[in-house]
Parts: C-alpha cells; structure tokens; sequence
C-alpha cells in the first residue's frame, strides 16, 4: 500500500464533506488525485489497475472510518441512527438465542 493513500483520502475528507458520506465518491476523489492519468480513462481500467499502484479501496475506506473515529462531530445524524438500529436489531436476534438456565 501506497503511504499518501490514508493521507490523501484524510485530505479529501477534511475537505469535501460529501466525502464523509459516499466512499464512491471518495475513492473517485483519491485515485483521481494520485493518479490522474489512470482517472482519465474508464471505470473497468481504473479498478482493474488500482490494485497494481498500490491503492486500494479497502484502504481508503479504512481511513475514513479512522477520520470519522477521531473527529465524531463529522458522523452522519443519519447514517448513525441507521447503524444504531442495526446494532439493536442485532443483539434482540442474538437475545432470543441464547438459552435459559432456568
């Protein structure tokens, strides 16, 4: 992995607020700075390519949840709200497993 991967992509994120929201989006943002040349060309070549440079995708998206980590105030109301749903829904079906001792 390239080094200015998380970097570049904390920039985007300081930056572009859409960025905190759409990893698409910022994925785009990160390749199209670092390799300009391979943006330029269609989205099949760019994915199939993006391995070979030493970028990656779960990289990026790995920063970004480091950024919104250390900087809470920049987490979506609404994607929060839906991740805390999730998270209960998970533990009632994982309650209704567990057996009684009774």
């Amino acid at each position: 992995m390239r080094k200015e991967v998380p970097e570049t992509a904390r920039r985007v994120l300081e930056n572009e607020p859409y960025a905190r929201v759409n990893d698409g989006y910022l994925i785009r943002r990160v390749v199209e700075i670092l390799e300009p040349d391979l943006y330029k060309n269609d989205f099949k070549k760019v994915m199939d390519n993006i391995q070979y440079l030493g970028i990656s995708a779960e990289s990026i998206t790995r920063a970004r949840r480091k950024y919104l980590q250390e900087n809470p105030q920049y987490k979506v109301d609404k994607t929060e709200k839906a991740r805390r749903l999730e998270e209960e829904k998970y533990f009632i079906e994982y309650s209704n497993h567990i057996p009684s001792v009774i």
